[in-house]
């Protein structure tokens, strides 16, 4: 059986220095910044009759523990599986609970959204947030990257050091994988601070730069809570405005309101039941997708700066379980986005969505609160226009002009390592990626993008924007994604793409 360290007979414990462990790895469900990191274990394949553990690595700093690990085949991380985690926080066996021949200090259970700390003999049940739990990606997939506090917020030491043990088991039943099959895996701690937090700005870096931001409000925070949205608008300064989640206002009232944040500027806004698009700039067109609130815009940019106008797509599919009905509104989405790209070549006009007709090249943002939990082939119908439903949304259609699939924005945490965009402390669910800002990366070049969270700045950031601490915690549980954009010359479809 291959291993990449001995194996003693009794006990195994695999000691791994944590010599270059000063790059700060970020949660954000990509892994390239693993590479070159080498695994703390590899486990083999084959060997489990569910869940079949590959390699895992491990990163840590003062501050917290973040592990990448393989699960063998796609799969939900925060539901639907038996896998746990079981943490010996100073590697020592007559510590916290006897488990698994450790002394465990925290055992986590995936699926189930929960877990226990030990200290001086006693058991705290805690959730996600105690431990301050980084999960990514959101949606399926073969790998995860996990990261939890070394203490609990409440002050209790889980990863005191100076080393960490740890199993991860698949308890789904009899045969469930192990790693490490015998013993544990030991990591030496690092005791380097925390990586310092990137300089932080908010504004775009040239003012010809087209800045889309996308928040669901909830509940019509917009409104019940204004302050802090006026502020953070007002820091943020965009050009397009996305919102979700306004019920029982309409998009003229929801202008009035940015323009409270903004003066001197004539704001348009446009809607369908919770579709919000508002805009500085005239909207030529807009019309419902479908009859849930996702909701079409055509934006008239300047003619003095640009060439071309902007097509705005404001969605909010539906959350949580309801996978099948999140699909059926994403393939939508994507048939909208061909439809409108395969009429011709004439002006857009008004009518059904079969007759709306973009001017080749024109700039497609696709924009919201996708709510994407589940499958992470739902992504893919955003991007690749991977119609899931052809039956009843025609054929599947490469959506962006040059035949190629729209690009994901990817914004991180302003000064963070996170792409979170919903948070709540309340929820067993960890901070997880569900608002997006997709473009058409052929016709359009992202300059920046970011994730605003005004809990994480540091004090002099927002006196220097006129924030406060908590602006985007009091205003909604999601945060307002940015996106800024200059439009660059069309390209010519390819023969793959026609």
């Amino acid at each position: 059986m291959k291993r990449t360290v001995c194996v003693a007979l009794a006990l195994l414990v695999v000691a791994i220095p944590t010599a270059a462990q000063e790059v700060p790895v970020a949660v954000d469900g990509l892994f390239e910044d693993w590479d070159g990191i080498d695994a703390s274990w590899e486990d083999p394949s084959g060997d489990g009759s569910g869940i079949d553990f590959g390699s895992v690595r491990v990163r840590s700093d003062r501050e917290r523990v973040t592990l990448l690990f393989d699960v063998g085949s796609e799969m939900n991380l925060q539901g639907g599986n038996s896998i746990t985690l079981i943490v010996d926080g100073d590697s020592n066996a007559s510590t916290g609970r006897a488990v698994e021949g450790t002394g465990a200090e925290l055992v986590w259970t995936f699926g189930g959204r929960k877990g226990e700390v030990w200290t001086d003999g006693q058991a705290t049940g805690v959730e996600q947030a105690d431990i301050g739990l980084w999960q990514a990606p959101t949606v399926s997939s073969s790998q995860f990257e996990i990261s939890f506090l070394r203490r609990t917020k409440t002050g209790v030491d889980i990863a005191p050091g100076p080393s960490v043990s740890f199993v991860l088991m698949d308890k789904g039943g009899e045969g469930g994988d192990r790693l490490p099959d015998e013993g544990m895996v030991t990591v030496e701690f690092s005791d380097q601070p925390p990586p310092p937090q990137h300089a932080v700005s908010l504004e775009r870096l040239h003012p010809d730069h087209i800045r889309v931001v996308t928040w669901n409000v909830l509940f019509d925070g917009l409104f019940k809570r204004p302050a802090p949205f006026v502020r953070v608008l007002r820091a943020l300064d965009p050009d397009v405005i996305c919102f979700q989640e306004i019920w029982a206002h309409t998009a003229r009232q929801a202008a009035d309101y940015v323009a409270l944040a903004i003066p001197g500027v004539e704001w348009h806004g446009m809607n369908t039941h919770e579709g919000h698009v508002v805009s500085r700039y005239p909207l030529l067109e807009a019309a419902a997708i479908d009859a849930s609130g996702n909701y079409w815009a055509l934006v008239d940019l300047p003619d003095d700066t640009f060439e071309v106008d902007l097509s705005v797509i404001c969605a909010h599919p539906p959350c949580c379980d309801k996978e099948v009905e999140r699909q059926e509104e994403l393939d939508g989405i994507a048939a909208w986005t061909r439809d409108t790209m395969t009429q011709g070549d004439s002006p857009i006009r008004g009518g059904a969505p079969a007759t709306f007709n973009l001017r080749k090249g024109t700039p497609i943002v696709i924009t919201g609160d996708m709510n994407l939990v589940g499958g992470a082939s739902q992504v893919q119908t955003l991007l690749s226009g991977r119609i899931a439903d052809e039956g009843r949304f025609g054929t599947s259609f490469a959506p962006d002009w040059d035949g190629t699939p729209l690009a994901d924005a990817w914004p991180r945490t302003a000064g963070g390592v996170t792409v979170a965009t919903w948070r709540d402390e309340r929820s067993s669910f960890s901070p997880g990626k569900l608002d997006y800002v997709i473009y058409s990366d052929s016709v359009l070049r992202m300059e920046r993008a970011f994730i605003l969270a005004t809990e994480e700045l540091a004090p002099e950031v927002l006196a220097r924007y006129g924030l406060r601490l908590d602006d985007t915690l009091v205003a909604s549980d999601h945060l307002p994604v940015v996106a800024d954009f200059t439009p660059v010359a069309a390209p010519v479809r390819t023969e793959a793409g026609e």
